[in-house]
């Protein structure tokens, strides 16, 4: 039910945050604000599925993916993502057992963390993944698919068994 009630409390701040820059007008060829396209970045990945949904899938960077996102795709290195918020007890367990888990795989993965508030840290990438809440995290291997994704809490040994499967495949 508190799972449920985050979701659409969410959805709800999205959307309101959407509809407000949409309100704001001004001219439409001009380029749009980092605020404009993180609101449309957000509420695209709000309604766009769920990052389990992407396990197999080849991840292909858009045009606002972070460089050294971008730079271990083309590496072939196997790579762990973390979406989370600040505060919530869920997302700090999950958040606190990946850097754990990434001080012991330290070079064999490349780890990205982010807060799910600042858009601009993490471009795209949050829609490409198709992260709509927090915590999240994707494992993905070698040959830039995703090998596995949790939405919400999971545990540490989960996590670990995902890294170690986005390694040895």
């Amino acid at each position: 039910m508190i799972k449920l009630s985050r979701i659409a409390a969410t959805v709800l701040t999205l959307t309101l945050v959407a509809f407000l820059l949409s309100a704001c007008g001004g001219d439409e060829a001009a380029a749009p604000s980092a605020q404009t396209v993180t609101a449309k970045t957000a509420k695209a990945a709000a309604s766009t599925g769920k990052s389990e949904d992407l396990i197999g899938q080849v991840i292909t960077p858009g045009n606002l993916t972070p460089d050294n996102f971008k730079n271990s795709l083309s590496s072939r290195r196997p790579i762990v993502v973390t979406f989370y918020m600040n505060g919530p007890y869920d997302d700090s367990q999950v958040r606190s057992s990946v850097q754990s888990l990434e001080s012991k795989y330290r070079g064999q993965a490349d780890f990205y963390d982010y807060v799910y508030s600042d858009g601009q840290s993490f471009g795209d990438l949050a829609m490409i993944l198709k992260v709509s809440t927090t915590p999240a995290v994707i494992t993905i291997n070698k040959q830039s698919k995703v090998q596995r994704a949790w939405s919400g809490y999971v545990d540490s040994k989960s996590i670990e068994q995902g890294i170690v499967e986005a390694i040895s495949n």
